[in-house]
């Protein structure tokens, strides 16, 4: 089963759940600044993720248009599109780094909107955060565990970098599988064989398609 498309839409949710007790070292001294810091970031997520959804006022368009800025603010998508590429982004011209970022930001957008504007909850039960790093390395990891409505758990990892005071998300990990890895094995090897061009194309041609033609690739 593919999940990342069922479960990137929920990556904000991810973010906010923070009722489980942060792991505190082991002598049970108050957490770091930093420590702080990044529960902080969790709490402000939660409190945005909560208005989006349960704003009544809002029509569905509105929803949709708040979290796509949202989901862009959240995520480090031109750092993922360059990472994504792997060599051939050297090898790119000025124009084909935008086209293909454009598109890979809308690509990436649309199929979290689509998931989690037209189901807010997705069939996700509760999420649950088994930690989140103590120590200064950046970027930091978040560990989460998933309970979905069939009764399925799904251990959902997330990778935040900080920079100038900015967390940004740059990766998550389902059942240990990495969403970067994977697309960098599918548009980078692409771009080796077809160049950024032949990228650009597939690009184009998952978002002219129907949204099931996006929500199901592999």
């Amino acid at each position: 089963m593919h999940y990342f498309s069922r479960i990137f839409c929920a990556i904000l949710l991810c973010v906010s759940m923070t009722a489980a007790a942060p792991a505190w070292a082991a002598d049970d001294a108050a957490p770091t600044a930093l420590h702080h810091e990044r529960e902080v970031f969790a709490k402000e997520f939660a409190q945005l993720v909560v208005m989006i959804l349960h704003e009544p006022k809002k029509s569905a368009n509105d929803r949709k248009n708040i979290l796509r800025e949202t989901f862009q603010a959240s995520v480090d998508i031109d750092w993922i599109a360059k990472f994504v590429l792997g060599r051939s982004w050297k090898d790119a011209t000025d124009e084909q780094r935008v086209r293909y970022t454009s598109l890979y930001k809308r690509y990436l957008t649309e199929t979290y909107v689509k998931n989690f504007a037209e189901n807010p909850d997705k069939a996700i039960a509760n999420i649950k955060v088994a930690g989140v790093s103590e120590d200064a390395e950046n970027p930091f990891m978040v560990r989460t565990q998933m309970l979905l409505k069939d009764a399925e758990n799904l251990n959902v990892d997330y990778r935040v970098s900080e920079e100038d005071g900015h967390y940004k998300i740059r990766d998550i990990a389902i059942e240990n599988v990495s969403l970067i890895t994977t697309h960098r094995t599918e548009f980078g090897e692409l771009a080796s064989t077809e160049g950024v061009d032949g990228v650009i194309k597939r690009l184009e041609t998952l978002l002219d398609n129907n949204s099931e033609t996006i929500l199901s690739m592999k």
